[in-house]
């Protein structure tokens, strides 16, 4: 099965004091070092949020379009990272391909040359987003997904175990879904995935489940299993654990 694995910026600096965690990288990568090897097709949309976000531009009273450049340098940063860790405690082989060009460090993402990549085995981290500002990791993930043909979007999240009906953290009672259907959770405005994102999985059929990264679950197990998570699609319907 060919996935496409969706990480969180904030899943790589779990428990940190800085923007980095060298224990949560390695949670993350043992996780894709895992899938690779059981025979799944890898491909890993990284996001930047824990070195910097578009959103912060305001607070840095800078223009958003260059808080987004550095959200995108970001992703970059925390991709060289999951490669090296991955090479280091495996033996993948990881290309590491950005929608901003970086000849000295990565390839370009080309579609074609990530699909030979995939097929022939190797683990493909994609970062730089979509290299265009205003857009966060959430498209790219499922526009990805879309273009490499992998049958669902795996998305890791730090903190929490699924999509719940609200927010947990402030609402004790707050219900956890088994599955759910896109268009709910577009109506709910459920925050777990941007909406344009949902809209284009919706669009092109595509399967999003949503996993906790720091819960001590099996993931490959948790891929084909409706009791981990939550998992998302145009035709699901919404019930709750």
């Amino acid at each position: 099965m060919r996935l496409l694995v969706k990480v969180s910026g904030e899943a790589l600096a779990e428990g940190s004091a800085g923007v980095f965690s060298d224990a949560a990288i390695s949670r993350v990568s043992s996780h894709l070092v895992a899938l690779a090897e059981r025979g799944h097709e890898v491909a890993v949309v990284v996001g930047g949020g824990n070195i910097f976000r578009g959103t912060s531009s305001s607070d840095w009273n800078i223009e958003h379009v260059e808080a987004d450049n550095v959200g995108m340098l970001g992703t970059i940063a925390n991709g060289i990272l999951l490669r090296a860790k991955v090479e280091a405690t495996s033996n993948l082989e990881v290309r590491l391909m950005s929608a901003v060009d970086i000849p000295a460090i990565g390839e370009k993402y080309i579609r074609r040359r990530a699909l030979r990549h995939l097929e022939k085995g190797r683990l493909v981290i994609l970062s730089g987003g979509i290299g265009q500002p205003f857009v966060t990791t959430d498209y790219p993930s499922v526009q990805r997904a879309v273009e490499l043909e992998c049958a669902s979007v795996l998305c890791l999240k730090n903190g929490i175990d699924g999509v719940y009906d609200s927010d947990p953290k402030t609402k004790p009672d707050a219900k956890r879904y088994r599955t759910l259907s896109i268009e709910t959770a577009i109506t709910n405005s459920l925050g777990f995935m941007d909406r344009s994102a949902l809209v284009l999985a919706k669009q092109h059929n595509v399967h999003v489940h949503v996993i906790g990264v720091d819960t001590g679950i099996d993931v490959v197990d948790a891929v084909a299993s409706d009791a981990v998570g939550t998992r998302v699609s145009r035709d699901a319907e919404s019930k709750f654990y």
